[in-house]
């Protein structure tokens, strides 16, 4: 089933490729690809930065840049009109781009008479015909670091209070979620904190990036405090993944859980986001030593397979 999955992954994430190239004068929003690759929207984009090794968002602009280096080279284009069609408005920024992966600016690319050559990527994929695809190679698997194991959760119930931006500025949203709960004599010895993530932090820009802090709600609550409302995480199927240490490193273990664990194991990312369960309060365990479960929602064994 491992290489079976694995290889299943990998075909989608080429169908999403051959799609970029054959669209790439259109918006490409990881919405619209994740629908390509038919990948859950709250999952598609680690997927892919993971096994292409660089974002959807860097993949089209170097695709992009490298049809502009072979309109340079080989036609008498405006630059102005090769940059407008590369989704630069000006001159400036298209230079800047250009320069970064070429190592020279525009004109001076399209002086010289040396045969057009892109530079490396870890992916293999250039810009041209259909067979550049098929050069495709994903990022080689390493040994999995986190323990990740499935598990059967049921639906909970939450007190949450929304916050907007940096993730990892939640804390103070945390804290005030606390103070409320507390008034109300909401919080116990045993009471547990949960963070629910809408947004990937490299799709979405951190200033639009959505989340809640979350407690959860005894049977009989009916209202939330003030300022917060109840939410209901749905139960079902999670993989599970143990992340030892501090909350900046989180994204490491992300990356592992999704571009090593999902794509060989056998499952599927359900279409709903990922939430955080925090073992250890920070207030009172070293940072080496903190412990956070990263739930990542799974599709029905039996749907995935009948799928």
């Amino acid at each position: 089933m491992k290489t079976e999955t694995r290889d299943d992954y990998l075909e989608r994430i080429r169908r999403v490729l051959r799609f970029v190239q054959d669209h790439l004068d259109e918006p490409l929003s990881p919405e619209r690809l994740a629908g390509v690759a038919h990948f859950s929207r709250f999952h598609f984009h680690r997927v892919f930065s993971g096994l292409v090794g660089e974002s959807l968002s860097a993949h089209v602009r170097r695709l992009r840049l490298e049809r502009a280096a072979g309109e340079l080279r080989w036609t008498e284009r405006p630059i102005i009109d090769i940059a407008l069609d590369a989704g630069y408005e000006a001159p400036e920024p298209f230079t800047r781009a250009f320069r970064a992966i070429f190592g020279v600016p525009p004109s001076r690319f399209r002086a010289s008479r040396a045969p057009l050559a892109f530079p490396p990527a870890s992916c293999r994929v250039h810009f041209g015909i259909d067979d550049a695809v098929a050069r495709f190679a994903a990022i080689q698997e390493h040994p999995i670091m986190i323990e990740v194991h499935v598990e059967s959760q049921p639906s909970r119930r939450v007190i949450a209070l929304e916050h907007c931006g940096n993730y990892q500025a939640i804390g103070p949203t945390f804290g005030r979620l606390a103070a409320l709960a507390h008034t109300q004599g909401l919080l116990g010895p045993e009471t547990v904190s949960i963070g629910i993530y809408y947004d990937d932090p490299d799709v979405v820009p951190t200033e639009r990036l959505r989340s809640h802090a979350c407690i959860p709600a005894a049977a009989g609550i009916t209202t939330a405090p003030q300022e917060c409302e109840l939410l209901v995480i749905e139960g079902g199927d999670f993989a599970v993944a143990t992340h030892r240490g501090a909350y900046a490193t989180l994204p490491e273990s992300y990356r592992e859980l999704y571009t090593q664990w999902l794509p060989s194991s056998g499952r599927e990312g359900a279409n709903r986001p990922c939430h955080e369960v925090y073992v250890s309060d920070p207030a009172t365990t070293p940072e080496a030593d903190l412990v956070t479960l990263i739930c990542l929602p799974l599709v029905p064994a039996t749907a995935a397979l009948q799928a």
